[in-house]
């Protein structure tokens, strides 16, 4: 099933999501932004899925940022940035709130609005050659309030102040550093290991993993206290799940539990 060029597959329990415009460095258009809370939605609703996958189509880029061949339709006028804004922000809480644990495999370019995918994610791997920037300074471009926010919590207010004033580029030992990514692995590698951190999410307890991203994004969010009677509920959720039970007994019988999201 694709969208536009957003290429959206599920593979055993993983949902994938593929920034597929390979001619454009994966730059992403009004199509593919439209694509990704109809995926995540699908995903959300499919208890076969248990994470979910970005990644954009070859090894040259994740994504180049939004599509600029668009702007002059999409981004003209006051009306128009308003309501792109609102589709950003239906994008991004679309990946931070669901209870689904996310990873980003960066490969190559991870500019602009590709970089505003990646810190939405829970887990973000990139290459050693792999390049990030928001030039949003450089293209007169006011960069909505949401991306503002997940870089400012990733990366700190001074980072952040770095990033957006000069618009450069960071390579990924910089970007290591600062936080944008968990690890930079060597190009041939990263694919072998996002594999196997899928692999762990699998065999972990789903409702530990949500219990714990819930409470997470509560502390994060953007107004209000964080809501208690959402986050107890988490936690009742899987203390009272049959995978609680399974993880116990199999820690006692010295096996590896066989966790099934219930």
């Amino acid at each position: 099933m694709s969208a536009g060029r957003l290429t959206v597959d599920k593979r055993d329990a993983i949902g994938w999501i593929v920034f597929d415009q390979p001619q454009k460095k994966n730059a992403i258009n009004a199509a593919m932004w439209r694509g990704i809370p109809e995926a995540m939605a699908r995903f959300d609703a499919d208890p076969e899925v248990r994470c979910v996958a970005f990644r954009g189509a070859g090894t040259e880029a994740f994504a180049a940022g939004a599509d600029i061949s668009e702007f002059e339709k999409v981004r003209s006028h006051n009306a128009a940035v308003n309501e792109y804004d609102g589709l950003l922000d239906r994008v991004l809480h679309s990946i931070q709130d669901s209870r689904k644990p996310s990873v980003a495999m960066i490969h190559g370019f991870c500019m602009g609005g590709g970089l505003e995918v990646v810190l939405a994610c829970d887990l973000r791997y990139c290459g050693a050659s792999a390049q990030f920037a928001i030039p949003a300074a450089k293209l007169g471009l006011a960069y909505n309030v949401e991306g503002h926010k997940r870089l400012l919590e990733t990366v700190g207010h001074a980072r952040a102040r770095e990033i957006m004033f000069l618009g450069r580029r960071y390579d990924a030992a910089e970007a290591m550093a600062m936080g944008l990514v968990h690890r930079v692995l060597p190009d041939a590698e990263l694919e072998a290991w996002v594999d196997g951190v899928l692999a762990t999410l699998l065999a972990n307890a789903p409702l530990a993993i949500a219990n714990s991203k819930t409470i997470l994004e509560e502390y994060v969010k953007s107004a209000g206290a964080p809501d208690a009677a959402r986050m107890h509920e988490a936690i009742e959720r899987c203390a009272q799940s049959e995978d609680y039970e399974e993880g116990r007994r199999a820690f006692m019988e010295k096996r590896k539990p066989r966790f099934t999201g219930r």
